[in-house]
């Protein structure tokens, strides 16, 4: 294929009746966020933007409500590289149920060198303590509601990640910063799903990955920014909506798998189905040494 606008390929996925739950979409305002929460409002879910740009927000629920005018949506604000206002917005958030919280705002950097607000890695920071603290704030409200569930978005390259000892600071590659953030939110869900299962707790975690996306998060040339050259000449690269597939599956099915992603060019686009798990993810010291790490990073844990 040439270089052109990506199209969908995948027909829309049917999703059940979703009136009367209160979904949490982070990084909603554009990309693989947005539209997930266009699928979740048309199925009737009343849908919490959660973004950084209230204006990007506003502009998001606009175009959420062209396709379903009578959409239900709330804009609030999060910035997920400040503990501060994961905190603030959380109490927001959470002062109504929440049914659903999809972890889907992640980041990618050229600098090395970045930092969050609090001082930890960028994309690590963002893409895996920003997710830790809001799910671990909103978590009281998320037992509460009944039949929960968290979904948090992994990738493709999570397969390279590591967690070890000084996870959260800079680790001087960007690479490798993406790669263990994206490990990070895999064990993370798998963790907290075991955790809560072990303590009867209502709330199910599930992760899911979207394949090869036409998205921004790498606009900045941060890595993997060969991935939209190479997708596009391969056709391994995928719309926004066809990459929300895993995600949708993964917050929707009745008794969901493990792990969730396109089932084609060896987890790169195609129809979404369960998946294996990284085998990075499988090593059982793996989840309780993230767990200790980021409850130690954040000051924020969870009272099951």
């Amino acid at each position: 294929m040439g270089l052109g606008k990506i199209r969908d390929r995948l027909a829309p996925l049917p999703l059940p009746d979703l009136t009367g739950r209160r979904a949490v979409v982070t990084g909603a305002s554009a990309g693989i966020g947005l539209a997930t929460a266009t699928a979740l409002a048309g199925a009737g879910a009343t849908v919490v933007l959660a973004v950084r740009s209230r204006q990007r927000g506003e502009d998001a629920a606009g175009l959420i409500r062209r396709h379903h005018p009578d959409a239900d949506l709330r804009v609030e604000l999060v910035e997920l590289g400040s503990l501060t206002s994961i905190a603030e917005a959380a109490k927001r958030i959470g002062a109504h149920p929440v049914h659903l919280l999809v972890n889907n705002a992640g980041l990618g950097s050229s600098d090395p060198s970045a930092l969050t607000e609090d001082g930890f890695d960028l994309q690590i920071g963002v893409n895996h303590l920003g997710a830790w603290a809001l799910t671990a704030r909103l978590f009281p409200v998320l037992k509460e509601s009944g039949g929960a569930r968290v979904v948090t978005l992994g990738s493709t390259m999570s397969e390279r990640g590591r967690i070890e000892a000084d996870f959260g600071r800079p680790t001087g590659s960007t690479v490798r910063s993406y790669c263990d953030s994206k490990l990070a939110a895999v064990v993370f869900a798998t963790e907290l799903r075991r955790r809560a299962a072990g303590a009867h707790v209502d709330v199910l975690a599930v992760p899911a990955h979207p394949g090869w996306c036409d998205t921004a998060i790498f606009a900045n040339g941060g890595p993997p920014a060969f991935v939209s050259v190479i997708g596009r000449l391969t056709g391994a690269i995928q719309t926004p909506a066809d990459g929300a597939q895993p995600v949708l599956l993964a917050a929707t099915v009745p008794r969901p798998g493990d792990y969730y992603g396109p089932l084609e060019h060896r987890g790169s686009a195609g129809p979404a189905g369960v998946v294996a798990l990284p085998a990075p993810a499988l090593d059982p010291e793996v989840g309780p040494r993230l767990w200790e790490r980021s409850t130690e990073l954040t000051g924020v844990g969870f009272d099951f």
